[in-house]
C-alpha cells in the first residue's frame, strides 16, 4: 500500500509529515524527501495565492445515507478532472461554494458536501445518528455514489482535519493525499480554547460574550422545552 501524502498547514507555519513527496499539483510547493522530518516553514517564506474563481457547480445532488439523514453535495471544476474532496469545519459549519476556490478548476473535479445536520443536508441540526464513524461512512458512500475509485486529494479544515484523518485511517487505499489546514484534533484543550473563556475569549472578549450569551439563551430554551415535554408525558 502506497503511503499517504500529508501537508498540514497550522497557524503561522506549514508542516509536512514524513510520509512521501508532496505530489499534489497546483497546491503549495512544499516538498519533503520520504522519511525525512522537516522543520515548520514560516508562511511568509511561501508564495501565497488568491483562491481560484468559482462558477456555478457542474451538478448538485442529494444522497440518502440513513433512514434519517440525506446529504447535499455539489461538484465543481473539471468534469473529468482529478477527484478531490473538501471537508468543512465546525462540526456543523457546512460548505460554501467559495470552498471550491481552494482547487484549480482546470485540474480538479471538486466535491463539496454538507455533513449530517449541516447546511442543505437534512434534517438540519439533527444530532441523531450523527457521530464520527457515521461521517466517515458518509465520505465513503459519497465516493461510491459518484463512481470515484480513489480521492486524489482530501482537504480538511479545523474539524474537517479530524474527519479527514479518521477517513484516511479507515480507508487508507481510497486516499492518495491529505491537505490539513487550521489543524484541530478536537482534543479537550483545543475545544476549551475555542469555546471557553480562557482562550479565544481573552483575545476577542466582546465577541465571545455575545457568543456565550446566545448559547445560554438557547440552552435555557432547550431546557424549558424538555420540561414541557416531560410534564405533558406525565
Amino acid at each position: 500500500m502506497a503511503p499517504i501524502t500529508i501537508l498540514a498547514v497550522l497557524a503561522g507555519c506549514s508542516l509536512v509529515g514524513s510520509f512521501s513527496l508532496i505530489g499534489c499539483p497546483h497546491t503549495l510547493a512544499v516538498r519533503a524527501t520520504q522519511g525525512r522530518r522537516l522543520r515548520p516553514t514560516p508562511l511568509r517564506a511561501l508564495v501565497m495565492r488568491q483562491l481560484y474563481p468559482v462558477g456555478a457547480p457542474l451538478t448538485t445532488g442529494n444522497l440518502a445515507v440513513s433512514s434519517v439523514h440525506t446529504l447535499y453535495y455539489e461538484l465543481h471544476g473539471k468534469a473529468d478532472g482529478v477527484p478531490a474532496l473538501f471537508l468543512h469545519g465546525g462540526p456543523g459549519a457546512g460548505c460554501a461554494r467559495r470552498h471550491a476556490g481552494f482547487f484549480d478548476p482546470t485540474h480538479y473535479r471538486v466535491v463539496l458536501f454538507d455533513q449530517r445536520g449541516c447546511g442543505k443536508s437534512t434534517p438540519r441540526g439533527s444530532l441523531e445518528g450523527n457521530d464520527t464513524p457515521s461521517l466517515v461512512a458518509d465520505c465513503e458512500a459519497l465516493r461510491r455514489h459518484l463512481g470515484i475509485e480513489t480521492w486524489d486529494l482530501v482537504l480538511g479544515g479545523s474539524w474537517g482535519v479530524t474527519l479527514a484523518l479518521a477517513y484516511a485511517a479507515r480507508h487508507p487505499t481510497k486516499v492518495s493525499a491529505l491537505v490539513l489546514r487550521a489543524v484541530c484534533l478536537m482534543r479537550t484543550k483545543e475545544v476549551l480554547w475555542l469555546f471557553g473563556d480562557r482562550g479565544i475569549g481573552r483575545l476577542i472578549p466582546d465577541g465571545f460574550h455575545a457568543y456565550s450569551s446566545a448559547c445560554d439563551t438557547e440552552r435555557t430554551q432547550q431546557q424549558q422545552q424538555q420540561q414541557q415535554q416531560q410534564q405533558q408525558q406525565q
